[in-house]
């Protein structure tokens, strides 16, 4: 009987070590081990190498939008839509690193904050889905998970820049939305044309689209709201 419980937990051991989900996950955790200082070099190093950076990934998402389009009928239209998607999001960045670099930091710690509560959150509590025809694996768990997430960043934020408490709590709950619906915006477009990911540069993430595309609704409203009321940020 012992022999079988030992058996049994051994097995199981190595399910778990083969789960494919626990090996995406582990991508993900070395992946933006090294992504997420990459960037935060960039942001602070200087504005030359900023721009740099950001030059090169409309390079990449630009050769992978064009790849996932390609069987498209209308591509004309398509070519109109990625050089938007592609391009105003990664000006308003730029835009914001030239008025403030921690600004964009705090943009950007949003977003990754949205990501990762809403991962862990959907993954280990389940619940209902949120949008299970465009994205099957994200749920209303998960965007609660990142919403209040994102809620206590913007307190910690309240004491970094001038604004009150409500003005980033709001604001970032705000901003944790909307990434949640920038990111199944690229779900839906991958799911019109049948891929998966956008590519596979990026090990347990896909490509530079699927870890962008949070940022795609959510910088340019960020520029926005910083040029109405500078006075929260300055």
């Amino acid at each position: 009987m012992e022999k079988d419980k030992l058996i049994n937990i051994i097995s199981n051991i190595k399910k778990m070590l083969n789960d494919s989900s626990l090996n995406n996950l582990r991508d993900r955790i070395i992946s933006s081990t090294i992504l997420i200082p990459v960037a935060i070099i960039a942001i602070f190093y200087s504005i030359s190498l900023f721009i740099l950076l950001s030059l090169i990934l409309v390079f990449l998402m630009t050769l992978e939008w064009n790849n996932i389009t390609q069987n498209a009928k209308n591509k004309r239209n398509w070519q109109i839509l990625g050089f938007i998607y592609i391009i105003f999001p990664i000006y308003c960045a730029v835009m914001l690193r030239q008025i403030n670099p921690f600004i964009l930091l705090w943009m950007f710690f949003i977003i990754w904050t949205t990501d990762i509560f809403a991962y862990f959150f959907g993954k280990y509590l389940k619940g209902p889905k949120l949008a299970k025809k465009i994205s099957p694996n994200k749920t209303w768990t998960g965007l609660f998970g990142g919403v209040v997430a994102s809620a206590i960043l913007g307190i910690i934020s309240s004491f970094i820049f001038p604004g009150n408490i409500l003005f980033f709590v709001i604001f970032s709950v705000i901003l944790s939305v909307i990434e949640q619906i920038s990111d199944l915006c690229e779900s839906k477009i991958k799911r019109i044309f049948n891929v998966k990911d956008s590519g596979t540069i990026i090990p347990g993430h896909g490509g530079v689209i699927d870890r962008m595309d949070g940022m795609v609704f959510v910088a340019p409203i960020t520029y926005l709201v910083v040029i109405i009321s500078p006075q929260n940020f300055l």
